[in-house]
């Protein structure tokens, strides 16, 4: 059972909140949504599909030095639906807020935006280039008042984000954050800092990572949402992806990365499918995911602009799937696999079997106490392949060794005495 928690309201005035973690960390608040002169002035139709497009100013407390008019694009859902889910796209830098319609719009492939069933929200920052998605040029210019403060971009979006959930009626357990190469930059540096909006986050050559190390540098961020990171080490914009792969697995925290020879805008798809498929539109707020590090069939990134290391292409992560079946106070049950090659569009080879630490986030209602003992078991029906005990560390965070996992379900099951 999975029980939905109360969502985080916004709040568009700039207001500092302390997380349970003992480290500070930027959120915007309110529940007005009222954005100065929002007007629909456009409806157009692509390949079925109803393209509405807003056009809006600034609100003073998104704190832009001087007021800005910007605009952005609706694709409502073609299947209606009680509460759709909602994909937000961040356009490149050398495109505009209409750069993805033709993918959404496409009627025999969306890709990464979800079905049709999904609404799809495209933000645009072409107009304003001082309103990058980056987000950088206006914290580098200010730091320490950014520290404690969302800047304008990141409010701008969130503000945005939150209207679009209370105009479609928006499940708020499945709201997604997608960009590529800018708008990948600002996807990592908005999206992974927010997992009380996003469920999952997917980014394709994102340029750059300045935004996530500032967000994250001596913060540790709880449960943030899954990402999926599809970059490229002879990308020049691939700089400092080691240091968020490294980041991410000292900290557990969820990604599944793939990389190649590709480039920063050449053949993406030539990524892992493993990764490049995986159904991260998927994952729900509401339900627990599993953090797998030092997986035995995990590759070694390259390097920024490393072309003579073995792994020239490579994933992370990318051949595990999971399942939720019970997230009690006192027992917490996933099932786990490898990827089955046929379910992969593009072919892979797919290992027997994969042994990971696996650390289990977003829990909802089983509780981890730090220092606590629980005890835990791998399971194949009745049949218990792997057991043991795990206490709690320090954050809260409790993980199971060395559990093996092969394209036969298993039962992790881990439960507690008290």
């Amino acid at each position: 059972m999975n029980i939905t928690r109360n969502p985080v309201v916004f709040v568009l005035s700039a207001v500092m909140l302390v997380w349970f973690l003992g480290s500070t960390v930027v959120r915007a608040e309110s529940p007005a949504i009222d954005i100065p002169g929002l007007k629909m002035v456009s409806e157009s139709d692509m390949n079925g599909h109803k393209v509405l497009r807003y056009e809006h100013s600034s609100m003073e407390e998104w704190g832009y030095p001087v007021p800005q008019d910007d605009c952005f694009y609706v694709v409502p859902p073609l299947k209606t639906m009680a509460k759709p889910p909602l994909c937000v796209v961040l356009h490149s830098a050398g495109g505009s807020g209409n750069e993805a319609l033709p993918s959404i719009c496409n009627p025999h492939d969306r890709g990464l935006y979800g079905d049709d069933t999904y609404c799809v929200l495209c933000l645009d920052c072409a107009k304003n280039k001082n309103d990058w998605w980056w987000g950088m040029e206006e914290i580098e210019r200010n730091p320490t008042l950014y520290r404690a403060l969302l800047c304008p971009t990141e409010k701008r979006v969130l503000s945005t984000v939150e209207w679009a959930i209370r105009t479609f009626d928006i499940d708020r357990n499945r709201v997604y954050l997608n960009g590529i190469s800018m708008g990948g930059s600002g996807s990592l540096g908005i999206g992974v800092n927010h997992g009380d909006v996003f469920a999952a986050v997917s980014v394709v050559v994102p340029a750059g990572v300045k935004h996530i190390e500032f967000r994250t540098k001596e913060q540790k961020i709880p449960d943030p949402p899954p990402l999926f990171d599809i970059s490229s080490h002879v990308d020049g914009w691939s700089l400092g992806q080691e240091n968020l792969l490294k980041a991410f697995e000292e900290n557990q925290y969820p990604i599944a990365f793939a990389w190649g020879t590709f480039g920063h805008v050449a053949d993406v798809h030539a990524a892992h499918p493993a990764v490049y498929e995986f159904p991260w539109l998927s994952i729900r707020k509401n339900e627990t995911y599993p953090v797998f590090t030092h997986a035995s069939t995990d590759q070694h990134y390259p390097g920024h602009k490393n072309e003579t290391a073995p792994d020239q292409q490579g994933q992370i992560n990318g051949y595990f799937r999971w399942k939720n079946i019970e997230d009690s106070e006192k027992r917490l049950v996933m099932e786990l696999r490898l990827v089955k090659k046929e379910e992969l569009k593009r072919p892979a080879d797919i290992p027997g079997e994969s042994v990971a630490d696996i650390t289990p986030r977003r829990l909802q209602q089983f509780v981890v106490r730090a220092g606590v003992e629980y005890s835990w078991f791998i399971k194949n029906g009745d049949q218990v392949l792997q057991s043991g005990h795990a206490s709690a560390d320090a954050k809260g965070l409790l993980t199971v060794p060395a559990a093996r996992i092969s394209v036969t379900p298993v039962r992790l099951e881990i439960t507690s005495e008290r």
